[in-house]
């Protein structure tokens, strides 16, 4: 007979075993989270995996310190052609542009009224010649009477003053010739020096005189590049040429590379022929040229570019790469790989740019495994692993004889990955038998090839009897 309350009963006992099994996981996650909370993360921070990175070792050695400065492109020589007589301009014999060479006529001016003027000076030079020739006969016959008391000696003196002033005339005809034929040359416009030319400053048929421009021509080769050092700059560079002593004239501390606005290397090295003595107070610079060979006329005057010298040569520098610079709480700064494989913080003072990298004035001596990868998770104390560069990694892969192939009988997997024969059992270390066909047999020794037979059976038997 059922009791009136036995089906609630039951039910209730059901509610409550489930409010102890609630109770119970619930106590059961805070223990697992309170227990592990304040061990978590010591342990995240213990087990945090070392940073891969690469090093590069600094060795001190000898640098060239390098710099740039923009400069412009001038003919070497600019020269304005004046007309030197007065007259008409008749003829151009050029095109505006054109590459001329030194003596190639360019203009002729109008050199009639010259030619005259030469005509005239040859026949006054003529005349004076004839009255030399008189004086001098005069001379020779009064000089005669003389000598025989016939003439008195005013007579004398008389006849030798007309015969010094008829050669003074000659003299003076002559002087009035040349200057004639030298204006008559100016009629006939030469170029000074080979060149291009530029537009036309006067048409034919204009008036010229004296001093009027004709046209302008430019020296393209070679040319000159002017730049200027900053201060500090020339002050370095001419402490290291001084230091040099009589190789102070070495071509190397000559040379100027010419950089082209795209950034390509023009082709011809220039040489540093000038360097101005003071410095500009305006600009707090130093003047300085250089000459480069133009054969193809590629460096236009007027042309910006960029000239790089040799400012000084350090020896026993130090040179890290950009890359591993980077800035600390108050410095500069490079990481470097610590004996206990540990990234430390060094702070440096970085002197100018050089080929590969910046100098370092101080913080390194050399010797150190300065960090250039990695380094944005790089921090002080940080542990790192170095990477190992291709060659390392082609000489630690070798041959593996564990590729997962068990050796079949009559053969044997070496520590080489190569096939042996049946006699190399017999040279078999029980101690180190191994049944599992991943893994190769190892630490062989010399045995009768009998004993290591029977050793090798009690061990499979051993196995087999324990369930292996």
């Amino acid at each position: 007979m059922r009791h009136f309350y036995s089906a609630p009963a039951r039910g209730c006992s059901r509610g409550l075993r489930a409010t102890w099994m609630l109770a119970l996981v619930i106590s059961l996650a805070a223990c697992g989270s309170g227990g592990d909370g304040g061990k978590a993360p010591g342990k995240q921070q213990q087990q945090q995996p070392p940073v891969p990175v690469d090093v590069q070792a600094v060795i001190p050695h000898t640098v060239d310190v390098m710099a740039e400065y923009p400069g412009r492109v001038q003919g070497a020589r600019t020269v304005q052609v004046l007309a030197r007589v007065e007259g008409v301009l008749l003829e151009r014999h050029y095109d505006e542009g054109q590459v001329v060479d030194k003596g190639d006529l360019l203009a002729t001016i109008d050199p009639k009224p010259f030619q005259a003027t030469v005509n005239q000076r040859k026949a006054a030079l003529a005349s004076a010649k004839a009255e030399l020739n008189q004086a001098q006969r005069t001379w020779r016959r009064v000089h005669k009477l003389y000598e025989l008391d016939a003439v008195s000696e005013a007579e004398r003196d008389q006849a030798l003053f007309g015969l010094e002033t008829a050669r003074a005339s000659v003299q003076q005809a002559q002087a009035n010739l040349d200057s004639a034929q030298i204006d008559l040359s100016y009629t006939r416009v030469n170029a000074p020096l080979t060149g291009v030319t530029s537009l036309r400053d006067t048409d034919e048929g204009s008036l010229v005189s004296n001093g009027t421009k004709l046209i302008t021509i430019t020296q393209l080769d070679p040319v000159h590049v002017l730049f200027a050092l900053p201060e500090d700059d020339a002050v370095a560079r001419r402490k290291a040429l001084a230091a040099m002593g009589a190789k102070s004239t070495d071509a190397r501390s000559r040379e100027a590379t010419i950089l082209l606005p795209n950034g390509e290397e023009f082709p011809t090295t220039g040489t540093v022929d000038f360097t101005q003595s003071t410095i500009n107070p305006a600009t707090g610079t130093v003047q300085l040229r250089a000459v480069v060979g133009n054969t193809d006329n590629a460096l236009m005057p007027g042309r910006y570019v960029r000239a790089r010298i040799r400012l000084e040569t350090r020896n026993n520098a130090i040179v890290v790469p950009n890359i591993a610079v980077s800035d600390g709480n108050q410095s500069t700064q490079v990481f470097v790989a610590g004996d206990n494989n540990k990234a430390k913080a060094v702070p440096v003072e970085l002197g100018p740019s050089v080929k590969n990298g910046r100098l370092v004035e101080s913080g390194l001596s050399g010797g150190e495994r300065v960090i250039v990868s990695g380094l944005g998770q790089v921090k002080p104390g940080a542990p790192i692993k170095i990477k190992k560069n291709q060659d390392d990694a082609a000489d630690s892969k070798k041959p593996d004889s564990g590729n997962g192939k068990q050796p079949t009988t009559g053969e044997s997997a070496s520590a080489g990955g190569q096939r042996q024969d049946d006699s190399f059992v017999t040279n078999i270390d029980d101690s180190a038998l191994r049944l599992s066909p991943r893994e190769p047999l190892q630490k062989m020794r010399s045995l009768p090839k009998a004993q290591a037979n029977y050793r090798l059976d009690n061990a499979v038997a051993a196995n087999v009897g324990q369930g292996g």
